[in-house]
């Protein structure tokens, strides 16, 4: 592999020093634990409340005996736990006496101070200073905890728990941070690389996998991995042959973020660049002179080329991963997007995906066949869904929850294109979506509209929801409604059926246009103007039901469900557990 080191100064002073401990000590960390050091005599138990994004509270009890065999607890709380941090700070107080009925004879004193390391799943080290003289252990302040579920079996598996190796150091292709368990990488990663969970990995720059033409790169992100960026310009490029391994799980989801934690002021839009995804799938952006299957881009940002012959292409895999505070605006022409997808190709897997508060689009397609599921885009500042130079892919259960205090005049929840140079430029994009909801917010001074389908794009929806938006939906250009056909005979290029729409403006009407969006709407079978009734992003009772997907048009790819929108009900959400952001 090939790495370009650079010196941890450049990173210094960047975090604070709770920040960049690589662990998420959260509910995972749940349970009983035991002393290793003696034999009985001492349990402790810990306990996780989640108070914020990426922020909890962590209680803990210690039940010990003195030098006389009599038994009392010791307890304290760290009541602002950070994602990353992993290291943990308690004042312990002893309890004794006191009764259930509200009796005074409860008396709490000052133990002492407790500082918890988390290794691993298996493995806290501990120490304990001001220790009373009363402690079993008095002459030792320093000790480790082991899991009693590493005995019993219950109420944890241990083994499912992701942070299973401690950190030593920092790998060969990475520099060493002057924050603890933090390593930092810039240049071209090649051959097989992998950012354990063991650690914070600092993106330096564009940090690309893979030689675009030379030495391919395959880049494994373990669960429960954070990967930061300091600045704009920092990003992570995926190039043509090369692929990302990012498999996060429910628990432990794979965190792209800024420098600051979810919780702190700081954390916003623009704080880093971005992940760009780069394929060898078809564009349709050159002309007659380009043979079909040559034609190539170059990503924004200078991410790599993209585009080839090749619909089935792979890029690797994206599960259970969370992008949040990227964007980056080079300029109004040159902007990096939370996620963009670059001539991806349907072999890519795209599936649990959130982007959150990016300064450009939250997910932009750039031609390609890749194909997503279980998509969450929330406080978006530009477009949170855009699309063009032909992308043909797939998208089932999207949610858009839109930024209503967002600085751009004209956010959308979906702005698509087939080709702005040339509006029916083949392969044309047309994408198939099912079950979104998109939901944007009140805006005195600025233009929001649900949907945008412009510049000859085609694009086939069912089961959709489309509401809180000054306007719901927006038909341009001629080469649209020519794609279309017309109310009375549509061509089956852009369609939208079993769609609920509700704003201010259900449509946009504009003089010229070959008919009414409203007629285009309403030929179609299933659509209605009507309140959907969400409780945030969640149908109630009220909410209208769908219809059944037609499963020869819609294909295996898409679960054939009955209900409008993303989500079938609160309960049983596929927002549930790996998600921040939502209330």
């Amino acid at each position: 592999m090939k790495f370009t080191k650079v010196k941890a100064a450049l990173i210094g002073g960047v975090f604070a020093a709770s920040a960049a401990q690589a662990i998420n000590v959260d509910a995972l960390f749940e349970g009983q634990w035991y002393r290793t050091d003696i034999d009985g005599g001492q349990g402790w138990s810990l306990d996780y409340m989640k108070i914020g994004p990426e922020k909890g509270s962590f209680f803990v009890s210690g039940y010990v005996y003195d030098d006389n065999g009599t038994p009392f607890w010791v307890v304290g709380q760290d009541s602002d736990v950070q994602a990353g941090e992993s290291t943990l700070n308690f004042d312990l107080l002893t309890v004794t006496g006191g009764s259930f009925d509200g009796a005074s004879s409860r008396a709490v004193e000052s133990f002492g101070t407790m500082t918890m390391e988390v290794n691993t799943c298996r493995s806290i080290s501990v120490n304990i200073t001001g220790i009373d003289s009363t402690f079993v252990a008095q002459t030792t302040s320093s000790f480790e905890l082991s899991p009693f579920d590493e005995i019993t079996g219950f109420p944890r598996d241990i083994a499912s728990c992701p942070y299973q190796e401690p950190f030593t150091s920092c790998p060969s292709f990475a520099t060493p941070a002057q924050q603890p368990k933090t390593c930092i990488v810039q240049g071209t990663l090649t051959g097989d690389v992998t950012f354990t969970n063991n650690a914070n990995w600092v993106l330096n720059g564009g940090v690309f996998v893979g030689e675009d033409g030379g030495t391919a790169g395959n880049l494994t992100i373990e669960p429960g991995t954070r990967v930061l960026g300091v600045s704009g310009n920092d990003f992570l490029a995926v190039q043509r042959g090369s692929k990302i391994f990012a498999e996060g799980t429910p628990q432990a989801p794979i965190v792209f973020t800024g420098p600051f934690n979810a919780s702190a002021p700081e954390a916003g839009a623009g704080n880093w660049g971005g992940l760009v995804i780069s394929g060898r799938a078809p564009l349709n952006i050159c002309d007659d002179s380009v043979p079909f299957g040559q034609c190539e881009a170059v990503g924004e940002g200078g991410s790599g080329l993209y585009g080839g012959d090749d619909p089935f292409d792979s890029s690797g895999v994206l599960k259970y991963v969370r992008i949040q505070f990227g964007g980056f605006r080079i300029n109004d022409e040159d902007e990096l997007n939370g996620l963009a997808v670059q001539g991806a190709g349907s072999g890519t897997v795209l599936d649990y995906i959130q982007v959150h508060a990016n300064e450009d689009d939250g997910v932009e397609f750039y031609g390609g066949t890749a194909n997503a599921k279980h998509v969450l885009l929330t406080g978006i500042k530009d477009d949170s869904l855009d699309w063009t130079h032909g992308w043909q892919g797939k998208i089932q259960y999207l949610i858009v929850k839109q930024d209503p205090d967002a600085a751009n005049a004209k956010e959308r929840g979906i702005e698509a294109d087939n080709f702005e140079d040339n509006n029916e430029a083949t392969p044309r994009s047309m994408p198939m979506i099912a079950n979104a909801t998109f939901i944007g917010g009140p805006s005195d001074d600025k233009t929001t509209t649900g949907m945008v389908l412009r510049r000859g794009t085609g694009a086939n929806f069912t089961n959709v929801i489309v509401t809180g938006f000054e306007k719901c939906l927006d038909l341009d250009s001629g080469a649209t409604f020519a794609a279309a056909g017309t109310p009375d005979n549509l061509t089956g290029t852009l369609t939208m059926e079993n769609t609920v729409i509700s704003c201010d403006v259900n449509f946009e009407e504009e003089d010229g246009d070959a008919f009414t969006v409203q007629a285009f709407f309403e030929a179609q079978n299933g659509n209605m103007v009507a309140d959907p009734a969400l409780n945030n992003i969640y149908p109630t009772a009220n909410t209208p039901a769908g219809m059944m997907m037609d499963a020869e048009k819609w294909g295996a790819f898409f679960d054939k469900v009955t209900y409008r929108g993303a989500i079938k009900d609160k309960a049983t959400a596929w927002t549930n557990g790996w998600t921040e952001f939502l209330d």
